[in-house]
């Protein structure tokens, strides 16, 4: 059984949910033993030595990473499998929904490539852009932005699942 650990950091709740869904995915289709840590001051040290796999994510929001994910990259995970995603909702995946390839490339390269290369001492295993939401300052339960779509982290999910056995 592959043990599986997915840490992240959220600002307004889509990579959350992203990690959950990845989570039930990788249990319930490929017999994963998975942890889900929210990274904050008493979790960003998060001991991670007993898993095979480990996955980071971030929200991406006002052009930047979530502070404790992009300081959690920089852990030596040699001998791991590491995966890393972000949500985007508001640059990098619009360019991907409307198949705008050029765009999509150099905003995926811009938040995400760049900061894995800098901060990640290993290269990932597979990395992935999902969308996600921006809360609106109005009225509960509206947003100003929606993009978030669960069959992105399942099909991802099946990926990491055949990629780690």
């Amino acid at each position: 059984m592959s043990k599986t650990l997915i840490v992240y950091g959220t600002r307004f709740g889509a990579t959350e949910k992203s990690s959950e869904i990845i989570a039930r995915e990788l249990k319930e289709k490929f017999n994963h033993e998975v942890e889900v840590v929210k990274l904050s001051s008493e979790t960003e040290n998060h001991d991670f030595s007993s898993f095979d796999n480990i996955i980071i994510g971030s929200s991406v929001a006002y052009f930047s990473w979530t502070k404790r994910a992009k300081k959690y990259l920089q852990n030596d995970f040699s001998g791991k499998k590491v995966f890393v995603f972000v949500s985007s909702a508001g640059l990098t995946y619009p360019a991907l929904e409307k198949g705008e390839m050029d765009k999509y490339a150099k905003r995926k390269k811009r938040f995400l490539d760049s900061i894995v290369k800098k901060n990640l001492k290993i290269q990932p295993t597979s990395t992935a852009v999902f969308g996600g939401w921006i809360k609106t300052r109005g009225k509960p339960g509206e947003f100003d932005l929606y993009n978030w779509k669960e069959e992105d982290m399942v099909k991802w999910s099946e990926e990491i699942g055949k990629l780690t056995g």
